[in-house]
């Protein structure tokens, strides 16, 4: 009888319900190895462009003018369809204050080069700017319903941020597999830790618009489960439709700051 040549389990892992690992599965990554040298250029260009805006109404002196908000776009109650659609993502371009474009531009620079490198840039110029839509007319309805015919204005980046916050946390589910068990209890529960904090900071500070960030973190998180992920994590390359609504995407933001530059210039 020919005897069992492979070494013998260790008793203590064998009583433990131990099962050696499967030869055929792929060993697990690390985001960084696998996705860390892409340069994040979407993400650098919209806080670029973030500080051009800034910049200008800084300089002057218009940063809590409403009058001049609202004509580079501030998202406004009362307004048609045709003056609304634009002004939807033409706001995610606007902040009312210094500390109000830091914490933004902060939390983007985490998410947003998260999002490019997970979900490739057709899927993170898709994520921006469908959850900021999303979270823009979240804060509309809510606004129209609370202050009725009153006018009122929501400027900021906030809730598209919470979409690519969203959306990383679905990819961190769908992940599970793929990066070692430690570290992607570790993502998903700094990614909630995050989420978590920026919503209920958000009922401790007057004006923040924390419909906005709900509308926001549903989209993203709806996105985040659909939209394909990197080859190099195991996604389909780019297919037409995704690199079509990536490009639309890109178009619809560039449309809304152009509009937003012209008007608030005196093209209005």
């Amino acid at each position: 009888m020919d005897e069992d040549s492979r070494p013998p389990l260790d008793p203590d892992l064998d009583d433990a319900g131990y099962i050696p690992p499967d030869p055929d599965e792929p060993p697990p990554v690390t985001l960084w190895s696998a996705v860390g040298d892409v340069t994040p250029w979407g993400t650098t260009a919209l806080l670029l462009s973030w500080a051009a805006v800034f910049a200008w109404l800084a300089m002057r002196g218009e940063l809590d003018n409403s009058d001049a908000l609202v004509a580079w776009g501030a998202s406004v109650t009362g307004r048609g369809a045709l003056d609304t659609s634009w002004r939807l993502l033409a706001s995610t371009f606007l902040h009312a204050g210094a500390a109000h474009v830091f914490f933004n531009a902060t939390s983007m620079w985490i998410f947003g080069q998260a999002v490019e490198r997970i979900f490739t840039r057709w899927g993170f110029w898709l994520v921006f700017a469908f959850g900021g839509a999303a979270a823009s007319l979240g804060s509309l309805a809510w606004r129209a319903y609370r202050y009725g015919p009153d006018a009122s204005l929501s400027v900021g980046a906030s809730g598209a941020i919470f979409a690519l916050g969203g959306a990383v946390l679905a990819a961190a589910v769908r992940l599970r597999h793929r990066l070692a068990p430690g570290r992607a209890r570790a993502l998903g529960a700094a990614l909630m830790y995050l989420l978590a904090q920026g919503l209920v900071s958000g009922f401790t500070r007057h004006g923040t618009d924390n419909v906005a960030h709900a509308a926001g973190l549903a989209a993203g998180v709806a996105l985040g489960a659909w939209v394909p992920l990197s080859t190099r994590l195991g996604g389909p390359p780019s297919g037409w439709t995704m690199r079509t609504l990536g490009a639309l995407s890109l178009l619809a933001l560039a449309a809304a700051l152009a509009i937003g530059a012209w008007t608030g210039l005196g093209g209005r």
